[in-house]
């Protein structure tokens, strides 16, 4: 791989900010394209009746070393960081909140269960190879927590050839960043490994001048395959991140961030192997997969360098599915049947007699179907899904869709209609701060019921259009009711309505040009008042240029979010923070096949802005880089 040749291979991902949207994974020809998450197996794009979308690898480093930047190219994604890199990171799909995303990395689900939520703060953009966002509700295909939809992260492909590549990175805001990928084939063997490292001393996070609060990230990756016999394959992955961060909190709990030296320190690791054997290969008609994954996160806290707690989260996840796929009456039709377990445990300690010291276990149980069938220009899908909860009722979630392909207008229609649920997070439940808050262990999971109808509209191989209308209903939404004492998390008895517009395409006009976009209009109001962090518009743009004949290659970005309610904890009142753009750039000079310079900015027009009240954002940052590869 050259220096930039990553570039060039994002090229047809790119889109086109026009009045467009809701196009599926344009990543590479429509007949090509393979969405994972899609179904409970991986399905041609065609056969996705959700809006997903599909970012690759260029697209993703374009925006910087924080995956989350990259996530604003996504219809319908807002991202609210509390602060300078580091701080908590939330993603909100459609106006669910952030822990109604389901995330995955590498088929094992990210999301920590003291929360129910995922920080992308910590989730480093390098290594990651492309992201999936099936939006709406997929509960009946993933569980709980996606409600709003699924964000699915993969790293470390195999490639046929040998490569190894490597980067080192300095500028702004004492920063500094290095990583090294491998990834090959050795026999029955394929897969990549990736390492990553990035440092900043950041900026004030209180916006009051006073010490900077840095954070430091170093994260390793490995995922593969290893055929053990015809038919029969194993998949691994194995994950490693650790982080330290430092920030300000509300010391005197009047609203305001106060300077102090407060420090969080984290460790996160998760695995999944799983056993593939492929029809006839064990005497069985049906693919079969067994998998087996975990989770855990050890986070601890500091004050002035004075131990003032720490917690411990963990998941364990395993399942069975059969896949039996067979024609009949002129259609292709697939069926996959799931059963599922997972087991939570979650554990804080914050010293001798402390009063949030305790010990929670949480677990469920799952059966359910997905169905698929395609006849000529039709494709259909329903699936349905029953957990058994031992801490809440019973849930069964669903979802049905259609799509058919208009040949003489080279377009596609398609629609899905569902119910998601998301339990409540160990803290919602049992979580404890003294004098401040409680949790409630009579909580019920949430509901939402939701659809959306899209069109799709291809111009040749140059230019794709698409627009998709959404709506949903959230019940039972749970919150923190301040106005008791301590405060306490309980349902809502209103609802929570939903709806908006998705414009989304991609333009290739030549063979080194690449232009993407979107547009979201959205509106979310709970009882008719407006939802906090929930922008009223998004938008995004981006052009990569890499021509093969010229050293040079270059990107630039441009994301807009609207205007925004957020409450003031100070008066415990609402305000709108502003809209801002947010620029990015790149440009990279490849001195010969081995060897590349790039410089990149991010916040290039130094926007003042906040995503969160009281919490400032770094201003422009330039960065230089270099880049080796065999």
């Amino acid at each position: 791989m050259t220096g930039h040749s990553g570039f060039r291979r994002s090229l047809f991902a790119a889109t086109f900010l026009l009045p467009l949207a809701g196009a599926p994974a344009f990543a590479q020809e429509m007949d090509e394209t393979i969405i994972v998450v899609g179904a409970r197996v991986p399905v041609p794009e065609s056969e996705v009746t959700s809006a997903v979308t599909v970012l690759d690898e260029d697209e993703i480093e374009l925006r910087g070393p924080i995956l989350s930047d990259a996530l604003r190219a996504i219809p319908g994604l807002a991202v609210s960081r509390s602060g300078p890199a580091g701080s908590l990171t939330d993603v909100r799909l459609r106006g669910s909140e952030a822990n109604h995303v389901l995330i995955l990395i590498d088929g094992i689900e990210a999301s920590v269960p003291l929360t129910g939520g995922f920080n992308f703060s910590q989730a480093p953009s390098h290594g990651v190879s492309r992201v999936e966002v099936l939006r709406g509700e997929q509960s009946a295909l993933w569980g709980s927590d996606a409600i709003g939809g699924v964000i699915n992260i993969l790293t470390n492909p195999g490639t046929r050839e040998t490569s190894v590549s490597g980067f080192a990175e300095a500028g702004s805001f004492e920063t500094w960043r290095t990583g090294a990928s491998l990834s090959g084939t050795r026999g029955s063997l394929s897969g990549g490994v990736s390492a990553n490292a990035y440092s900043t001393e950041g900026i004030d996070a209180a916006g009051l001048g006073g010490e900077e609060d840095g954070f430091d990230l170093r994260s390793l990756s490995a995922a593969g395959t290893l055929g053990l016999s015809p038919g029969i394959s194993v998949e691994g992955a194995a994950r490693l991140t650790g982080y330290t961060t430092e920030y300000d909190s509300d010391s005197d709990f009047d609203g305001r961030l106060d300077q102090t030296l407060n420090e969080t320190g984290g460790l996160r690791h998760g695995a999944r192997l799983a056993v593939i054997a492929e029809p006839g290969a064990v005497l069985l008609p049906w693919r079969s997969e067994v998998s087996l994954s975990v989770m855990a996160d050890e986070m601890e806290n500091s004050n002035a360098g004075t131990f003032t707690g720490e917690t411990e989260a963990r998941r364990w996840q395993a399942y069975y599915q059969g896949t039996l796929e067979f024609t009949r009456a002129g259609a292709d039709h697939r069926l996959t049947v799931l059963a599922e377990h997972e087991s939570e445990r979650f554990a804080a300690f914050s010293g001798p007699g402390a009063g949030d010291n305790q010990v929670r276990e949480l677990s469920n149980d799952a059966f359910a179907f997905d169905y698929g069938a395609t006849a000529g220009r039709l494709s259909l899908h329903a699936s349905a899904r029953h957990d058994w909860n031992d801490q809440f009722d019973d849930a069964t979630t669903w979802r049905i869709g259609a799509a058919y392909a208009f040949d003489a207008l080279d377009g596609r229609i398609r629609a899905s209609f569902g119910e998601g649920v998301k339990n409540p997070g160990i803290y919602e439940l049992y979580g404890f701060f003294p004098g401040s808050f409680t949790g409630n262990p009579d909580l019920q999971p949430e509901r939402s019921r939701g659809g959306e109808i899209g069109w799709d509209q291809f111009f040749g191989d140059t230019l794709r259009l698409g627009v998709t209308a959404f709506a949903a209903t959230l019940e039972n939404e749970i919150y923190t009711d301040f106005a008791a004492f301590p405060s306490t998390a309980r349902n809502r008895a209103t609802e929570s309505e939903r709806n908006g517009v998705e414009l989304e395409g991609e333009w290739t006009p030549s063979a080194g040009l690449a232009v993407r976009g979107h547009v979201t209009l959205l509106d979310s109001e709970e009882n008719g008042t407006p939802e906090i962090r929930r922008p009223d518009r998004l938008a995004s743009v981006s052009v990569i240029w890499s021509p093969e004949a010229s050293p040079f290659s270059a990107g630039v970005s441009a994301d807009y979010t609207g205007e925004q309610i957020d409450t003031d904890f100070g008066t415990f009142t609402d305000v709108t923070l502003p809209a801002y753009t947010l620029v990015s750039g790149r440009l990279g000079y490849e001195l010969n096949e081995h060897v590349a310079l790039y410089v990149r900015g991010d916040n290039l027009l130094d926007e003042d802005y906040q995503d969160v009240v009281g919490y400032a954002a770094p201003g422009r940052g330039l960065y230089f880089g270099l880049r080796l590869a065999n």
